[in-house]
């Protein structure tokens, strides 16, 4: 969720060769933080060698570094059946993937396994301890009513997007500036570590709170080709503060800079680095021992509303932690010497994203030192500089099992933007917009089981995404479910809108419902229980298309087959990780080789339309079967001969990785 290490060494090797060799190149990748190649050259290694504990261990590693939670809780399971004993931290890391995926139970048992195990008095113990509380803290909290609403924003894309701040430079327009990884940013080049762009600083007018014109980059003149972001701006958005990382050949650090803006040019001059705000440490450079004095990790500049108080994060001496949330107060013509927050905020962990509200009563932040769900949350401390009480979690939806930062309030601390990495918006980490409900009798509530279609028994630890339909039919993120082993879910949702839920678990396809609260009256009209059945995945079972059917002798798509082959395309997109073959049949009439040529024009003829709405062609295969799988035979009809010409598709795949452009 902040800044990454650049590498612009892009390695397209493919991985061949021994176990032994591969390793090599493997663990190469991964000491070079490229997570995702790293990932794919240890699978390669465990094609060959399964057993390989080492190698299990760090593909768990890798895909949780990369979010890809639900692969390192596989990996991490398997490390502990090829030896249970070889490795106790493994129990605490799969405790914290059970964490993320909201399995608070499982995670409850693998966190006191290895608290029983581990015995050094250090961060490891430090950090179970808060663990286990922590685990304990979201079931207590589940059963409290939200205090807040949310929704994604449609100003997202497939990348990351965090640290959102206000710039008003008059009274009629004011713009969300945000930090943005999107491809747009930095020739599309790309992290092959996160698989993720540089970050750059954007821009967008805000129409109303949920709604934006078109983002824009900030331009050349602050973005530089190193990682910008974490933007704050004076009163009178005149002057910008914001970090820039990884500079100079060894690529260490952030810094704080500043930017002025030039109303009669409307532009904002060159950045220049903060120097009073500019922290250094010694690290070691090579294998010799050289030490070098590099920047600090200086990020998340704030300004307090009369821009007399800076607050930021940094890693420097004199911190309680690893990061740690630092201020300075302005001096006329420069800022003070930084000080620490103290203990009563900053934890042995790290605390970052703070601001302080507009009264400068209540300071905000992360951090992911406290008791929370999991990962950073966003907490808020009351009292004032020099008397700031506990900390108290901002509560659920607002925080989550994921990581939850950089919120920026509003002057009346009813509403936020944040940044979170849950799932179930657009990409990697998304900018959600929270507002604190109101007294308002027009609340429902919609709750079901997710359940297997066949057997009705729960699916348990499912993903339910809630959206709305808008007046389009466009369907807009509004908030995300992870069931328990109840497999129960429920959303609070408003009055006078169309909503659909879609439920989705490992080895099922997802389904959805929809269900509408317009014309509701009250909050005793409405109260759904709706179910969602999930239909298991049996690879390479046939699946008959309805009205996928043919005129006698030809391959063109009837007018009818768009309605069901559009169905499967909203199959496809709702299930990303499934590869098909579209498979066509014919009825007996004619030669063995002209129906077998036949059946393949019609296959190719409904895979050409998939592709053409959209679907990557490499999650497509076709075959045409001919007359030789004929459901009726001999056919005694017309219909029984239509009934044979048909179309059928199977699944081959559950794990496709869409090939990069």
């Amino acid at each position: 969720m902040g800044q990454r290490n650049k590498d612009k060494n892009k390695d397209k090797t493919e991985f061949k060769g021994s176990p032994e060799k591969i390793m090599e190149i493997a663990d190469d990748l991964y000491r070079l933080q490229r997570f995702a190649r790293a990932k794919e050259a240890y699978i390669e290694v465990l094609k060959k060698d399964p057993e390989n504990y080492v190698a299990t261990v760090r593909t768990a590693k890798a895909s949780y570094f990369i979010q890809e939670y639900d692969d390192a809780a596989r990996y991490f399971e398997s490390a502990l059946e090829i030896d249970k004993n070889r490795n106790d931290t493994v129990y605490f890391e799969l405790g914290m993937t059970y964490r993320v995926l909201d399995r608070q139970n499982d995670a409850l048992e693998k966190l006191m396994e290895f608290r029983k195990r581990w015995r050094e008095k250090d961060d490891y113990a430090r950090r179970v301890k808060l663990e286990i509380e922590g685990c304990k803290f979201a079931e207590e909290e589940r059963k409290k009513d939200p205090e807040w609403r949310t929704r994604c924003l449609d100003l997202n894309t497939a990348m990351g997007e965090n640290f959102p701040a206000i710039l008003s430079q008059n009274e009629e327009e004011k713009y969300l500036v945000f930090t943005s990884s999107r491809t747009e940013s930095k020739n599309n080049e790309i992290f092959e570590g996160y698989n993720e762009g540089y970050s750059d600083l954007w821009i967008a007018k805000i129409e109303d709170d949920t709604t934006f014109a078109v983002a824009e980059n900030m331009g050349k003149k602050i973005n530089t080709k190193n990682n910008d972001g974490n933007p704050t701006f004076t009163a009178d958005g005149q002057t910008m503060y914001f970090s820039i990382c990884n500079q100079g050949k060894l690529g260490y650090g952030c810094s704080i800079y500043r930017s002025t803006y030039d109303p009669r040019k409307k532009r904002w001059a060159k950045p220049r680095v903060v120097e009073e705000l500019r922290g250094s440490k010694e690290v070691v450079v090579d294998s010799r021992g050289k030490i070098k004095k590099v920047p600090t990790y200086d990020v998340h500049p704030m300004l307090s509303a009369d821009d007399n108080m800076m607050f930021f994060v940094s890693d420097r001496d004199g911190g309680s932690g690893r990061l740690d949330i630092w201020y300075a107060s302005w001096e006329g013509d420069k800022w003070s010497e930084a000080q620490n927050l103290g203990a009563r905020v900053n934890t042995p962990f790290d605390d970052i994203s703070p601001m302080l509200s507009g009264n400068g009563q209540t300071l905000y932040f992360s951090s992911n030192g406290q008791v929370g769900f999991g990962g950073f949350d966003l907490y808020k401390t009351e009292g004032g500089m020099g008397s700031w009480g506990d900390p108290m979690n901002m509560g659920a939806p607002i925080n989550s099992t994921y990581d939850d930062i950089s919120g920026y309030w509003s002057e009346d601390d009813s509403s936020t933007y944040f940044a979170s990495n849950r799932p179930g918006c657009t990409g990697r980490d998304d900018i959600y917009w929270a507002k604190k409900k109101e007294e308002d009798p027009c609340q429902f509530a919609v709750h079901g089981l997710v359940l297997d279609k066949k057997t009705q028994l729960p699916v348990q630890f499912a993903t339910v995404i809630l959206f709305e339909i808008d007046f389009e039919g466009d369907l807009i993120p509004v908030d995300t479910f992870k069931t328990d082993q109840s497999a129960e879910y429920n959303f609070e949702v408003e009055c006078e809108k169309d909503y659909k839920v879609l439920g989705n678990a490992p080895e099922y396809l997802a389904n959805e419902e929809e269900f509408s609260t317009k014309g509701a009256k009250g909050v005793n009209d409405l109260e759904l229980n709706i179910n969602i059945e999930l239909e298991r995945i049996i690879i390479e079972k046939p699946i008959i298309l309805n009205n996928i059917y043919y005129d006698f002798d030809k391959f063109d798509l009837r007018d009818a087959s768009l309605e069901e082959l559009d169905n499967l395309i909203g199959l496809l997109l709702q299930n990303s990780n499934i590869s098909i073959q579209l498979g066509s049949h014919t009825d007996s009439n004619g030669t063995e080789n002209y129906n077998k040529t036949l059946s393949e024009n019609r296959a190719r003829e409904a895979v050409t339309y998939l592709i053409e709405n959209g679907i990557a062609p490499d999650r497509l295969k076709w075959f045409g079967f001919g007359e030789s799988k004929l459901i009726y035979f001999p056919e005694k009809n017309d219909q029984e001969e239509q009934m044979n010409r048909r179309t059928e598709f199977q699944i081959l795949s559950i794990d496709y990785v869409p090939k990069e452009n």
